[in-house]
């Protein structure tokens, strides 16, 4: 069979058809349209179709339209167009004008769905910028990690001064804590440009929440009020802290987005108790004992379609906040062997409940205040390029009874190393030493010197460290900024000393490590 009509055969294409006449006014529209819209093609000839066209979209659409009409130019129009489950998605319409014995007779043209390609290029342009930052990020990181490692060791040398005032001690102390605090900003801009590599340990989800506080507060500003409720007396989780804070900034950023007039952000901790009943129409949660996390914000709701893509990559959804990648908070929560869902209330808002394991042992050792067995044996082959994180690694190490030789790059260390005539039982050496790295420089030590141990330390980029194989297993690692009672206990747990042996203290600040 033979179609007479050409218009018969547009009907069976799967894109949409369409043509105009002269005036730019649309004739003719194929039933693709029709299941595209939900609307019959008839209802949107003419320039009715104008009225299924993003509102923000359409005075361009209109221009760029009729100039072409009026210039008997080919139309090239890229907008979105209300789909009939009430989201609008991309399109892009190719029009070309049509001749008969050099008369103008309109346009044929035909339009198709690039909502898919958008969020491609999205997500690609997204991963491109994340790079540039992260590289930015990594550089600033690694010299300020090592001010702030320099920072906190002369702070804890400072107090072990027997002869310092108490309030001279007070002062002290309140340095320790500003930088305590630059440190845990830094982590927190580093959050948004890179993937950190999971470090899971025991956590008390309350600490995590509290101390994120200050950072959510700015990223939603003023207009928007934050309460949080914490459950007493949690039990605590195994996860990594900067993956955890990395979940609440941008859930804090998806509340800012979804309220630009103001509104209220609430958090709280508290525990679950999910049975196999539970989790029948709940796919990826399992029975189990969980603390969980509600993030929840009085912006505006979203149906069950929209909801079901909160967590796909940004890009083409129907939430007007979709510049706010939520990908990372589902992969997170799976990560910890555990779950996210959301829910959005009929009258308006949106809640966020994460499950993480509940772990039935205490909490791994504060990062607060401690003494740190000081009494060492062995010779440490300290290589630095920071001279201040090099000196005051070189006090640490001495007071705890540690024989220190320094370098400041691979090149001394190799000609420290040949000069000793004793045994070198442990090289701690900065991943990015100029010229050659901290790696190559453990390979060289290793040809003469194979039963000395390494452990590393950076505070750079978590790309950098995964470049050089910091993450590999058997590697010791140790990243800035550190307080000196995480670096004697790492030194002593490197070279296999027991950590119960009784000896002189040093007073140490909180850190991050």
């Amino acid at each position: 069979m033979t179609l007479t009509d050409p218009r018969l055969a547009y009907g069976s294409l799967p894109v949409l058809i369409w043509t105009a006449g002269a005036d730019g006014s649309c004739d003719y529209l194929n039933e693709r349209w029709s299941e595209f819209t939900g609307r019959p093609a008839s209802d949107m000839l003419g320039w009715k179709w104008l009225d299924r066209v993003h509102p923000d979209d359409k005075e361009r659409v209109l221009v760029e339209y009729t100039g072409a009409v009026a210039g008997r130019r080919p139309v090239r129009l890229e907008f979105r167009l209300l789909h009939h489950d009430g989201d609008y998605r991309w399109v892009f319409g190719t029009g070309e004008p049509c001749y008969r014995a050099g008369e103008f007779l309109g346009y044929s043209g035909c339009t198709t769905d690039v909502t898919d390609r958008r969020a491609l290029e999205q997500r690609l342009a997204h991963i491109g910028r994340t790079g540039e930052i992260a590289q930015l990020a990594g550089g600033i990181a690694h010299d300020f990690n090592n001010l702030l490692t320099g920072i906190l060791g002369h702070v804890t040398l400072l107090l072990d001064e027997r002869s310092l005032s108490a309030e001279a001690r007070e002062d002290l102390a309140q340095i320790g804590q500003a930088a305590d605090r630059a440190a845990a900003l830094s982590r927190h801009l580093l959050a948004f440009s890179r993937r950190p590599h999971p470090a899971p340990r025991s956590l008390d989800l309350n600490q995590i929440v509290s101390g994120t506080m200050s950072a959510i507060r700015q990223i939603v500003g003023t207009a928007v009020e934050v309460r949080y409720e914490l459950e007493e007396s949690l039990e605590p989780v195994l996860a990594d802290p900067g993956q955890l804070e990395q979940v609440l900034i941008q859930l804090g950023a998806h509340g800012r987005a979804a309220m630009p007039g103001g509104g209220r952000l609430s958090l709280r901790t508290g525990r679950a108790q999910v049975d196999e009943a539970d989790t029948a129409d709940r796919p990826g949660l399992r029975p189990g004992s969980y603390i969980t996390l509600e993030v929840g914000h009085t912006g505006p709701g979203l149906g069950s379609e929209a909801l079901a893509r909160m967590f796909d990559p940004p890009g083409g959804g129907a939430a007007g906040d979709r510049d706010v990648d939520l990908s990372p908070v589902a992969g997170i929560a799976r990560q910890t062997g555990g779950h996210v869902e959301v829910a959005s209330a009929p009258g308006g808002g949106i809640t966020f409940t994460l499950y993480i394991p509940r772990l039935p042992g205490p909490l791994d050792a504060p990062a607060g205040v401690e003494a740190a067995a000081t009494e060492g044996t062995g010779t440490i082959l300290l290589a630095e390029d920071d001279p201040q994180v090099l000196d005051v690694g070189r006090r640490a190490l001495e007071r705890a009874g540690y024989t220190v030789l320094t370098a400041s790059n691979a090149e001394a260390a190799i000609a420290v190393a040949d000069r000793h005539p004793g045994h070198i039982h442990l090289l701690v050496t900065d991943v990015l030493l100029p010229s050659v790295s901290g790696r190559e420089l453990a390979a060289r030590l290793a040809i003469h010197r194979p039963a000395t141990k390494v452990l590393y330390v950076s505070g750079t980029s978590d790309d950098a460290i995964a470049r050089h194989r910091m993450l590999e297993p058997g590697i010791e690692f140790l990243e800035k900024p550190f307080s000196l009672d995480c670096l004697l206990r790492k030194v002593r747990g490197v070279l296999g000393v027991d950590l119960s042996a009784e000896g002189a203290t040093l007073w140490m600040p909180r850190s991050l490590v």
